[in-house]
């Protein structure tokens, strides 16, 4: 199922191999642009079905569902709706209108799941459970598509909160690989420059 899924999301041009610069600065050969894959719904429906799989595999306990803005919030709400929890979103950067609210929904008390697209470093799910900490959240796990394998996974484990990921970078590449959708040549460039990123 993951080689199907992996497959798909190369096709439609969520999985991308060039020359892209990162929030970060860093320069890499390769994206991931899950933003669009809601406009796939069969290929998202999979995706999502995955999700729900992967995490009934975890005793988590948790009550409610936190999407990171932006990215994280439709796949949240998707997930939310089809478990039957309560669903909530968490800003890391408060906006200068409205409420001002960094957490929006009624997830105050509950144990929570964090959610977002991808993790790199894992500093955005740090600001986000630090931000719901002190909204009286408890954020019980993160759950990510993608874990981009650039640290994410020490940086939170000082948190005690395991990180669950649908796949890693190194799968994915992997799976291209072996369907012959990347050369030898780019596999090698692709697995040395992840490498160097950890």
């Amino acid at each position: 199922m993951l080689e199907d899924i992996v497959l798909n999301l190369y096709r439609v041009g969520v999985i991308r191999f060039g020359d892209f610069i990162l929030a970060s600065g860093r320069r890499s050969q390769y994206y991931f642009d899950f933003r669009v894959l809601p406009s796939y719904p069969e290929l998202y429906s999979k995706v999502i079905n995955l999700w729900l799989d992967t995490l009934r595999n975890y005793n988590l306990g948790f009550e409610g569902v936190v999407g990171i803005a932006s990215a994280g919030i439709v796949h949240a709400a998707v997930l939310g709706f089809l478990m039957r929890k309560p669903i909530g979103y968490v800003r890391t950067e408060r906006k200068d209108h409205g409420t001002s609210k960094l957490v929006e929904g009624d997830v105050k008390g509950l144990k929570v799941i964090v959610v977002d697209d991808v993790v790199t470093t894992g500093g955005t799910l740090v600001r986000a459970y630090n931000i719901l900490k002190e909204e009286g959240v408890e954020v019980v796990a993160f759950t990510v598509i993608l874990d981009r394998e650039e640290g994410a996974v020490e940086n939170l484990k000082y948190l005690g909160i395991p990180l669950i990921p649908l796949m890693k970078t190194s799968q994915v590449f992997r799976i291209l690989k072996d369907l012959n959708v990347v050369s030898d040549e780019l596999y090698n460039s692709l697995i040395k420059y992840l490498g160097s990123s950890k």
